[in-house]
């Protein structure tokens, strides 16, 4: 259950619960201590005026008892049988009750008679409650200090592992030239944490730092062959070609190429980004959105698929030419690589637009993971896209946009994203 809590919490718990069995033992000790000592002493006491009683009856003196006790003598001629309330009394000593009150009880036999001499202990017993709920209150207050002091020295032990969450989750200590984060602090095991954070930060930063220039030369070396393919393609096309359907593949091919190049400048600007800036558009959703329906229409026609675009609203806001396309364009391709039959539609809207498919929809256990780039389609269908919605998901998260995955009751999906944050 403590392993649920917060490190503050189980210091503070850590805290009381010491302080709730130590006050404990030693309430309890003390309690017990004083009946012990009440029981002890009391027997001294009345066994020493006992001996004295005695001694006085057997020389024939008269004796007076002290004003809280009581002599009984059972078995002498002329004496009143024992009081009811005493029970069975045989030698030794012992409490009893009487009205509600404690006594103590000593008996003794001697001559052939048995001596018992009660002694009211009503005023000690007041003192041993008085001390009884000292020693209570005592414990409480202990408890009541441990959980202050727990609370203090919390204060004190987190604070320097709250700083280092805090610095750790920083954007900055991702930059190259973050400063160490083990120089602020003692070496002791935080110290020892922050030196690891800072290892596995570092490493996480060279990461990221050959992930980006191998996707920025990458993407350089790319756009020199893709260029020199698309104006090969283009100078073909100016010239003419004889043969019909040489002219349809070298169409084929120059589409092909505009999309690599593209996808390329995508990778340029995802490379690039910061991760703090949101770049400002240059295309409209409509003129986009018309744009990709129009190039996917004939593979959805070789599906048998009815690929159609609805507007119900879009407005003239502005958004990179090349994210947009990429986001629009993984998504509906995506919708129609895993729908056999229906439809699919692109539905626009002010602030945002939807994909939406007939197809086979994804579980509900899977829509959390769907933009992993690890995560693939029904495998029975080829390699899947899971890159590419890597990628979208790199996209929507760099430029604050919002994207949901909705099963539809009437089946297929819908992938819904907001361009307005909140």
């Amino acid at each position: 259950m403590t392993s649920r809590l917060s490190l503050a919490r189980r210091i503070v718990t850590s805290y009381v619960l010491m302080a709730l069995v130590v006050a404990g033992l030693f309430s309890l000790t003390v309690i017990v201590a004083v009946d012990y000592t009440e029981d002890y002493y009391a027997a001294q006491y009345m066994g020493k005026q006992l001996d004295d009683y005695l001694a006085e009856i057997d020389t024939g003196k008269p004796f007076q008892l002290d004003q809280d006790q009581l002599l009984f003598i059972r078995g002498a001629d002329g004496q009143p049988p024992l009081p009811d309330w005493l029970g069975e009394v045989a030698p030794g000593f012992r409490e009893a009750e009487r009205g509600g009150k404690e006594h103590h009880v000593l008996a003794r036999e001697h001559g052939g008679m048995l001596f018992v001499l009660v002694q009211n202990q009503e005023e000690f017993e007041d003192r041993e409650n008085m001390l009884r709920a000292i020693v209570v209150a005592a414990f409480f207050l202990s408890l009541v200090a441990a959980w202050a002091l727990g609370q203090l020295m919390t204060r004190r032990v987190i604070a320097p592992v709250i700083r280092l969450s805090g610095q750790v989750q920083q954007r900055e200590q991702l930059l190259a030239d973050a400063p160490p984060l083990a120089a602020d602090y003692a070496p002791d095991e935080v110290g020892r944490l922050a030196a690891a954070f800072d290892a596995t930060l570092g490493r996480l930063r060279q990461a990221l730092e050959r992930e980006r220039f191998f996707t920025s030369d990458v993407s350089h070396e790319l756009r020199t062959p893709l260029m020199v393919i698309a104006s090969s393609c283009d100078l073909m096309l100016a010239r003419g070609l004889a043969d019909g359907g040489q002219e349809i593949q070298v169409r084929r091919i120059r589409g092909a190429c505009t999309e690599m190049q593209e996808l390329v400048e995508t990778f340029l600007r995802l490379a690039r980004a910061s991760g703090e800036e949101i770049e400002e558009g240059d295309v409209a959703l409509g003129q986009m959105a018309a744009e990709e329906v129009a190039r996917l229409q004939p593979e959805a026609a070789a599906r048998g698929l009815e690929l159609c675009l609805v507007d119900e609203g879009s407005d003239d806001a502005r958004h990179p030419a090349s994210l947009l396309r990429a986001v629009l364009s993984n998504l509906l391709r995506n919708a129609l690589h895993y729908t056999d039959r229906g439809f699919v539609r692109l539905v626009l809207r002010r602030g945002g637009f939807s994909v939406i498919d007939s197809g086979a929809g994804i579980p509900q256990d899977q829509h959390e993971s769907v933009f992993r780039p690890v995560v693939r389609g029904d495998a029975s269908r080829g390699d899947g896209l899971g890159l590419g919605r890597c990628r979208v998901a790199r996209i929507w998260q760099r430029q604050g946009w919002r994207i949901r995955l909705d099963s539809r009751a009437e089946g297929g999906c819908e992938f819904r994203v907001d361009f307005l944050p909140g």
